[in-house]
């Protein structure tokens, strides 16, 4: 399969790269001429206005100006001196008249200066102008000429044509065009190389001949009902298809990708072939007591080496597909959405004022969000030792902080990582859900202030939940159903929360209790007493 020649990566590169350095060079062409011209003029300037009063002080021009002596003695003497000064185009003395007692052109000696700037060294002033009266001259300095006594007697003008200023611009043009050209010529050079690397790297395709073949593939993988998930030498998910996004409760596939798969579930054990390289078949795997699903975990090999690992699961049955709700990976999914959604507001703040050059502002804002953060995080995580309760517990205090609810994890709360009493897993769902439920109250409400504060203590009799709102409360008459699937008061497609907390809340023998009143709040608390015995963690 062949792409056409206009839109080979060979051609591509070649005329992006090409675009660059042509760009590139108007710009700093523009940029150096810009500064070269300014700096020329300056010196320019600065030699005109030297000759012309190192001329007005000779004493052949105050003689000659004030009739003491003949003109030729001047023009004899500035003759030969003219000869030896360089980048000057331009000498004339005249009277104050304006009549020209000298001139490199005789023949304009006894006329008179048309220009009128001159007029002005008649005040006694040293200053450079256009070159007003001066047939292709570019820029001219003049100087008074005083007698004795410091009286004005007449001046000198001193200029340069414009014809050396075209030259300095041709100049600087024709070194910029040998530069952009050397450039080009190396552009074209990397481009072939990089084109011929890339197609070899794509197996002989062209790119879009590549990416036409991967999305047809990718039609083929997402048309089956198998789930599939592969992860890259890293765990972290480098593909995974509709069926396995249902699964696992993964509602934005773009964004899982590149994640670890542990932020998702730990039950598929597929970091594990990583390590061991051997393929596992026909794999059972729990994500709560009565789910399970069949999987094939494959390690993925390049030159030998194992460079990721491959998961296909199968009989999905009812139970399974309400399994990524039952596990609390969707709500592991949002508060971790919820976090990197607060960490990219954070990032455009930064990126402001960097555009805005506030370097040290930036730094500070910096500073002071990672002290924040740190501060926050590290207060769940002395309490809670389980990562992912305390990874769920965070995303959803930023969750809650966007719509302006404050989240409060309980003084007294403490939860180790050994999950003696729930499997994390099913902790996450239970927490997830009456913290997803509280927020909803919230939103409802336009009482403040809006808080949420979870308490979560374990001890050797058992494992104590509470979640209490300030929210709305619970209207009596919605009470006794708050817990029947499918039941809520919020609109379609909703009531599954409350109804899969006490689902687990049954599953592990637990037990459930709520406490509330009217525009005042809500409280939910959980209780599990019977420690698992002989049961996977997952």
């Amino acid at each position: 399969m062949q792409q056409e020649k206009g839109h080979s990566i060979h051609r591509q590169l070649t005329r992006m790269n090409l675009t660059l350095v042509i760009a590139t060079a108007v710009l700093a062409f523009v940029g150096t001429m810009l500064i070269t011209v300014r700096i020329e003029y300056h010196s320019i300037d600065s030699n005109l206005t030297n000759l012309a009063q190192i001329i007005a002080q000779l004493p052949q021009a105050r003689l000659v100006l004030s009739g003491e002596t003949e003109s030729e003695w001047l023009t004899d003497y500035l003759d030969g001196a003219v000869e030896t000064i360089e980048n000057v185009d331009v000498i004339l003395v005249g009277d104050q008249a304006g009549t020209l007692v000298y001139s490199q052109d005789h023949r304009q000696i006894g006329a008179v200066y048309s220009g009128t700037a001159w007029k002005e060294t008649l005040q006694g002033t040293t200053y450079v102008a256009g070159a007003e009266g001066l047939s292709q001259a570019e820029r001219c300095a003049f100087a008074p000429v005083t007698d004795e006594a410091g009286n004005v007697i007449g001046f000198v003008a001193a200029g340069i044509y414009t014809r050396n200023i075209r030259m300095l611009v041709w100049s600087t043009l024709l070194q910029f065009l040998l530069i952009a050209a050397a450039a080009c010529l190396f552009a074209m050079l990397l481009s072939s190389r990089v084109s011929r690397r890339i197609k070899q790297s794509l197996l002989g395709y062209e790119p879009e001949d590549f990416s036409r073949l991967f999305r047809r593939q990718e039609v083929v993988l997402e048309s089956l009902e198998e789930g599939i998930i592969a992860i890259d030498h890293s765990a972290r998910i480098i593909y995974i298809n509709q069926a396995a996004a249902q699964l696992y409760g993964i509602r934005d596939r773009e964004a899982a990708l590149g994640r670890p798969i542990q932020d998702y579930s730990r039950a598929t054990r597929l970091e594990r072939l990583l390590r061991t390289g051997k393929p596992e078949r026909n794999v059972s795997i729990d994500f709560l007591p009565g789910g399970r699903v069949l999987a094939d975990r494959l390690p993925i090999r390049q030159d030998g080496k194992v460079v990721g690992a491959v998961a296909i699961f199968r009989d999905r049955t009812e139970v399974t597909q309400l399994a990524e709700d039952l596990t609390g990976v969707r709500h592991m999914v949002e508060a971790m959405r919820a976090y990197t959604h607060e960490f990219m507001n954070k990032l455009h703040v930064i990126h402001g004022l960097l555009q805005m050059e506030q370097y040290d502002m930036a730094q500070d804002y910096i500073m002071e969000i990672t002290r924040t953060q740190q501060q926050a995080v590290s207060r769940v995580m002395d309490r809670i030792k389980d990562p992912t309760v305390a990874a769920l517990l965070v995303g959803k205090t930023s969750r809650a902080a966007e719509l302006g609810i404050r989240l409060i994890l309980g003084a007294d709360s403490q939860l180790s990582a050994a999950g003696r009493f729930l499997p994390s897993a099913a902790l996450v769902s239970v927490l997830g859900n009456l913290i997803a439920n509280a927020i909803d109250s919230l939103n409802q409400s336009g009482r403040q202030p809006k808080e949420i504060t979870v308490s979560i203590q374990e001890t050797e009799k058992g494992l104590f939940l509470c979640v209490e709102d300030t929210g709305l409360g619970i209207d009596p008459a919605v009470r006794p159903h708050i817990f029947e699937k499918g039941f809520s008061t919020k609109g379609e497609d909703r009531g599954t929360g409350l109804s899969l907390v006490k689902e687990v809340v049954d599953t592990y023998h637990g037990q459930i209790r709520v406490e509330s009143e009217r525009a005042v709040g809500a409280v939910f608390y959980v209780s599990f007493y019977q420690p698992l015995e002989g049961e996977e963690r997952t």
